[in-house]
């Protein structure tokens, strides 16, 4: 399954029924926060969540898998500056990610060019899987839980993402980051009775 587009799926069938995060969230059985996850790509759905979600919206699973079935691709290369433009807890956080690998099928990370404007944070985040970063150009300060570590230019983080997460951009200037996510598909811990995902996610 592509993340990317069921999570664009997802966010532009509840949009376009003017459904609220809440409302989807009550009727599919699942917390608020891990459907924000799902919707921000931070979380990957089994199968049998799919459908469930499906059913709340009134749609067909096909729906949430469409964009999915393109051609079999061995490689995509992305050239600089190049990239789709993906929304991921924006316009709040002024963050701006571009894919890298968009039109690749059954991946089993996926990687992003994520910009930070000059001081900007957000509010913090987890992830259902594990995430690297890499930073490219600025500096920054990445809050891991209750730990802060300072960033350079050229300095890298692997951590688990379930750990609650954000970076702020310290630089006088945009910061750039490698980041590349590693999803594990979520079955039924994802239900309210099970888990209490984190509502920060929203």
């Amino acid at each position: 399954m592509h993340t990317m587009d069921i999570a664009l799926n997802i966010r532009r069938l509840r949009s376009g029924k003017n459904i609220t995060l809440e409302t989807l969230a009550e009727k599919a059985g699942v917390t608020k926060g891990f459907l924000s996850q799902v919707e921000n790509m931070r979380a990957m759905p089994s199968l049998p969540l799919l459908y469930v979600i499906a059913a709340a919206l009134e749609v067909l699973p096909a729906d949430l898998l469409h964009g999915t079935s393109g051609p079999s691709l061995h490689y995509v290369h992305t050239k600089k500056n190049e990239g789709l433009a993906v929304a991921r807890e924006y316009p709040e956080s002024g963050f701006m990610y571009k894919a890298l690998a968009a039109q690749k099928n059954m991946k089993l990370m996926e990687p992003f060019v994520l910009e930070i404007p000059a001081g900007a944070q957000r509010k913090s985040v987890s992830t259902c899987g594990d995430e690297f970063i890499l930073l490219l150009d600025g500096n920054i300060d990445f809050y891991l839980g209750t730990e802060k570590i300072t960033m350079a230019n050229g300095d890298s983080l692997y951590f688990e993402g379930e750990i609650p997460h954000y970076p702020h951009n310290t630089s006088k200037g945009p910061a750039k980051l490698l980041v590349i996510y590693a999803l594990r598909q979520q079955n039924n811990i994802s239900r309210k009775k099970n888990i209490i995902i984190q509502e920060n996610t929203s």
